[in-house]
């Protein structure tokens, strides 16, 4: 195990909630004198409170940098985010089937059916940045190094997977709740098998830039209205749905063996 490791596994969920709460506190304040401050600040107000505790950039960081590839090669890496990328694609295509065709679901539905990352791709390069990289980087700090590390400690390793990445799916659009829950669980197995959160952020830029690319490939919007492509990308989600199931029965098992 890394020192950069231990360093994370000191933090707190209680002092992320304090940071959290002091950085929601100065957006709001700037909001109040008609200043206008990004939400992204705030996943960046974070990083810079991870660096700081874990003294990124120092020997254990470019160890663990080294190390990325020591317990997982990056091909399996990107084939458990093709397989995530092609579920989550499936996912929505049931969203879509769901409000088309259940009175009144509609209704409820406050937020957006295609992913955030498509909405943000439109916004500017700032949005891209905000979507490969400081996204990833934030959310895998957070769950996989704060939240799993501290569940672990009191309750069976089990629930702690379960419970964390339902809370990071529960932060998704509708739409990709289900899909972000089940990437969840397995970026939680990836940093529970490496002990390297760097392979966790790696994974999840991939991850991020392979959908924001499928964004502006699809400009025309053919992956959800092309029947055709409906059709194979459903086909894909059913076999990646298989691929994940199988896996991460396989890991569970490694997992609680530990």
């Amino acid at each position: 195990m890394s020192s950069l490791n231990d360093c994370l596994k000191k933090i707190t969920i209680l002092q992320i909630l304090i940071v959290l709460l002091a950085l929601v506190g100065i957006v709001i304040l700037f909001g109040f004198f008609g200043y206008s401050i990004s939400e992204d600040w705030i996943y960046v107000g974070v990083i810079v409170y991870f660096i700081y505790r874990l003294r990124f950039f120092g020997e254990d960081f470019k160890q663990d940098l080294k190390n990325i590839f020591s317990k997982i090669s990056l091909k399996s890496l990107i084939i458990i985010v093709l397989v995530n990328v092609f579920f989550s694609y499936g996912m929505m295509y049931l969203s879509i089937f769901a409000i088309d065709n259940i009175p009144g679901l509609q209704s409820f539905i406050t937020m957006p059916i295609i992913p955030l990352i498509a909405a943000n791709s439109l916004a500017g390069i700032g949005s891209i940045i905000s979507t490969i990289l400081i996204s990833p980087i934030c959310e895998e700090l957070l769950f996989r190094g704060v939240f799993l590390n501290r569940l672990k400690l009191i309750v069976p390793t089990s629930f702690a997977i379960a419970i964390t990445s339902i809370l990071f799916g529960a932060l998704h659009s509708y739409g990709s709740i289900i899909s972000a829950s089940i990437f969840g669980v397995c970026m939680c197995i990836i940093y529970l098998k490496t002990e390297n959160i760097l392979t966790c952020i790696l994974a999840h830029c991939i991850n991020n830039l392979l959908a924001e690319v499928m964004v502006h490939v699809d400009s025309g919007n053919l992956i959800f209205t092309n029947d055709i492509f409906i059709v194979l990308f459903s086909i894909l989600a059913i076999v990646s749905l298989y691929l994940i199931v199988i896996s991460i029965s396989q890991e569970w098992k490694y997992i609680n063996k530990r």
